[in-house]
């Protein structure tokens, strides 16, 4: 949602770190909880400019000379809860009685919104802090605390927002904050334009109708009254017939490319990636991956979850997200990446060494018995899928390195990284079904 391509966020690495927090410590929280926490944290104020935007000015014929920063106002509707047309509740679109898609807002609605994000500032612990109005634009950074309001600078004027709903008058910037947030939260949208989002990074690129609405039925009523529970909505997805069903799995339409990202996180996790140091230091992964953490080029992320990939996939119909940043360079950086993560070599005696090297002592022992060797690899990286045929393969690639003795000899350890490299970069770890 931020990117440190944004030069204030990238100089305050701490801030940032805090605002990814809010995922790790509430990904099995209440989405309501998190629109709130992710609305108020400044380095998102930084990142969409809401961070002091305040009520609109007039001069003395009346004419505006500012307004209200739309940018988080728009963005919080079109990204982040009910997108930009009407749903069913299955993720269909709703259509006019012309055939065309109905639009979730308009600009008004645009320009009512930004009323509501207005007088938020910097959090400042100084006693009555808001009655120094120099302190709204004054105040010190503080890039970690929610961002305060000041009612001064708030647009307390009645509302028509999102949905028809109008906030009245008079009743204050903290109230309109969560009101605003309570009715896009309950808008019919929500539901389905998130729980397909949730699906296509957890499962499959082209979630069914069905899927889509059942998932969202969970968003909606968790089974105790409960709107948004993570939690439910994460078990929903994962526990649904289509996420778990191999006549399902084996459809030509169903699963995903993995992101390069979470290739390179999952090759450390399973092989035990670390640095003498302690600290993964990957410089400028952007560069053969196409992606780094908090570093998405703009606020839609490193690619669009209706993205088309010209050819077969787009005359069949189907979206294929991640294919955005896969092109004809990444395609041979991105395996030259893994294959460098296979192959450094950590230092035995510099325990200051920021160098990322695996663990593959536990894969020794199998680098005698070729088809083995291939089989746990093809576990650690493609959930054991990989089918017979390419095993085969694999193991033959295996057979013709040279055997060593069944210790860390040089020729086991090349044997134990080839295996890793072949099925890791093969179509079946390329992808999830």
């Amino acid at each position: 949602m931020i990117s440190d391509t944004n030069g204030t966020v990238a100089a305050w690495q701490e801030g940032a770190a805090n605002f990814y927090d809010i995922f790790v410590q509430n990904a099995f929280g209440n989405f309501r909880d998190v629109l709130e926490k992710v609305t108020l944290n400044p380095m998102m104020g930084i990142y969409l400019s809401a961070l002091r935007s305040a009520k609109a000015t007039f001069d003395a014929r009346g004419n505006p000379t500012s307004l209200p920063d739309e940018n988080y106002a728009r963005e919080v509707m079109q990204l982040f809860t009910i997108g930009l047309n009407e749903l069913n509740p299955d993720g269909t679109l709703r259509l006019d009685p012309n055939g065309q898609p109905i639009p979730t807002y308009t600009q008004d609605t645009i320009m009512q919104m930004a009323k509501v994000f207005t007088g938020w500032g910097f959090a400042n612990s100084t006693e009555n802090a808001t009655a120094n109005v120099n302190l709204f634009r004054g105040s010190p950074g503080n890039y970690i605390d929610s961002m305060m309001l000041w009612p001064a600078f708030h647009d307390d004027t009645a509302k028509a927002i999102v949905g028809g709903r109008v906030l009245p008058a008079g009743q204050g910037g903290v109230k309109d904050l969560r009101d605003a947030l309570d009715a896009l939260v309950a808008h019919p949208n929500t539901a389905p334009f998130i729980s397909r989002q949730l699906i296509q990074r957890l499962v499959t690129s082209n979630p069914s109708p069905g899927y889509i609405y059942r998932v969202a039925q969970v968003f909606s009523n968790n089974g105790a009254g409960v709107r948004g529970d993570l939690a439910a909505v994460v078990r929903a997805i994962l526990l649904d017939y289509e996420a778990r069903s191999p006549a399902v799995a084996a459809t030509a339409t169903f699963g995903k490319l993995k992101e390069p990202l979470i290739m390179t996180t999952a090759l450390l996790r399973a092989a035990g990636g670390t640095s003498n140091s302690g600290r993964i230091y990957i410089p400028n992964p952007e560069g053969s991956l196409s992606q780094a953490a908090l570093r998405s080029p703009t606020v839609f992320n490193f690619y669009e979850p209706n993205y088309v990939l010209p050819g077969a996939v787009a005359e069949a119909g189907l979206y294929a997200p991640e294919f955005q940043i896969l092109n004809d360079t990444t395609a041979i950086t991105q395996p030259n990446f893994y294959y460098g993560s296979i192959y450094t070599t950590r230092s035995a005696t510099d325990m200051t060494q920021q160098a990322v090297g695996l663990n593959l002592a536990p894969l020794y022992p199998l680098a005698r018995t070729p088809a083995q060797l291939a089989e746990t690899a093809s576990l650690l990286f493609t959930a054991g899928t990989m089918p017979k045929a390419s095993l085969d393969r694999v193991t033959a690639a295996i057979n013709a390195l040279p055997a060593g003795n069944g210790t860390a000899t040089a020729n086991d350890i090349e044997r134990v990284r080839s295996a890793l490299y072949l099925v890791l970069t093969s179509p079946f770890g390329a992808t999830q079904k």
